[in-house]
């Protein structure tokens, strides 16, 4: 739990509080910039610098030269790439605005912080994207970025976006604009990366509860609530986790209120990948009033595809993986609110490119 009291909120301030903070430094920030109260500050007014006042220049500040970023789309690897993926985003969606709905953080060993910052987007479509031309259209999109900072700069980012909820708003089928972006080469550190985490996951026995890497009562109850719905699929056992009234947000616009509509959610989305097994990453925990607290876990999830639209026929069998990020608002030892994102249209994308990659291989071999 973290043990400072009066931390920046971005809970309901207005942007000129939050972009001029008046307390006092909260955290040691060793290596920062001495404007910094708190590793919550420093995210919520870098990412404003860069994005809203569209200094993209600051990332060179911000971000460390060699800045491994990962998506379940693409995979970048230096600042250049950083600023490269920042100027292709805003060229598409110029008026792109982020609101840092939420910070939820933990300090590391040796001076590293590690912040997963809950983000809502208005945009529209004025360029062309990687979703193909523009359409001119305005949508809303839920990312949630993890990063790990040290010395004033992220060093490490893990970045997952509800592409597929974007998509839709745009006007645009998920299943097309997978296919198009599936015609785009990946970098092979990407699909070696993508590999090598589906090995990861399925290596790891799923019938044995996994061992909280944090210690604490809530910790044990985000393990709990993952093992038992995710992995060993026990929906009847939503009402342990859950409020009665507890609203649920997933990708591409699944929205639930209350516990029927929720076990709906898990179980439509498990019916496509029925033996998909998921394990924990990271996990950080926040307070957000004296009996409430922020949990943010990054997940990894690894399966085989069972399409339930012929559609998608040609996948069954695929194997894939995600990545995940969810946030939980957790009060009384129940689930208010929930929201976890990972990107549909990607992970449809490397599905495609994964199997024309197997079609291009039996084809070669009988020639």
């Amino acid at each position: 739990m973290n043990k400072h009291n009066n931390m920046t909120q971005p809970y309901w301030l207005p942007l000129s509080s939050v972009l001029n903070p008046q307390g006092n430094k909260q955290q040691p920030l060793i290596g920062f910039d001495d404007e910094f109260v708190d590793i919550v500050d420093y995210i919520l007014r870098i990412t404003h610098r860069i994005w809203e006042q569209k200094n993209i220049g600051l990332c060179y500040r911000y971000y460390a030269d060699i800045c491994p970023v990962f998506t379940l789309g693409a995979y970048g690897e230096n600042i250049e790439d950083v600023i490269q993926g920042t100027l292709k985003t805003i060229a598409a969606f110029p008026d792109r605005s982020l609101i840092g709905e939420n910070v939820v953080f933990s300090e590391e060993a040796n001076e590293h912080y590690y912040s997963s910052h809950l983000i809502s987007s208005v945009m529209t479509n004025t360029g062309n994207s990687e979703f193909g031309p523009a359409t001119n259209k305005t949508g809303r999109v839920t990312t949630i970025a993890d990063c790990v900072c040290f010395e004033n700069k992220i060093v490490k980012e893990w970045l997952v976006r509800d592409n597929g909820f974007l998509v839709k708003q745009l006007g645009l089928n998920i299943i097309n604009v997978a296919k198009h972006m599936a015609n785009i080469p990946s970098k092979d550190k990407h699909t070696q990366w993508l590999n090598d985490e589906f090995n990861r996951v399925v290596a790891i026995d799923h019938r044995v509860a996994s061992t909280p890497i944090l210690e604490g009562e809530l910790a044990a109850f985000a393990h709990h609530w993952l093992d038992t719905l995710f992995n060993q699929k026990q929906f009847a056992k939503v009402h342990e986790f859950y409020s009665l009234t507890a609203s649920q947000q997933w990708p591409s616009g699944r929205m639930a209120t209350g516990l029927a509509q929720i076990n709906g959610v898990f179980i439509q989305f498990f019916a496509t990948c029925p033996d998909a097994k998921l394990t924990i990453d990271h996990i950080a925990i926040t307070p957000f009033d004296e009996t409430t607290t922020d949990v943010a876990i990054r997940w990894s999830l690894a399966g085989h595809f069972n399409p339930q639209n012929s559609e998608l026929s040609e996948l069954k069998q695929q194997p894939y993986f995600i990545l995940g990020a969810s946030h939980l608002r957790i009060k009384n030892k129940k689930i208010i609110e929930e929201i976890t994102v990972f990107d549909e249209v990607a992970l449809y994308a490397n599905l495609f490119k994964a199997h024309a990659l197997v079609n291009k291989a039996q084809l070669e071999e009988n020639a």
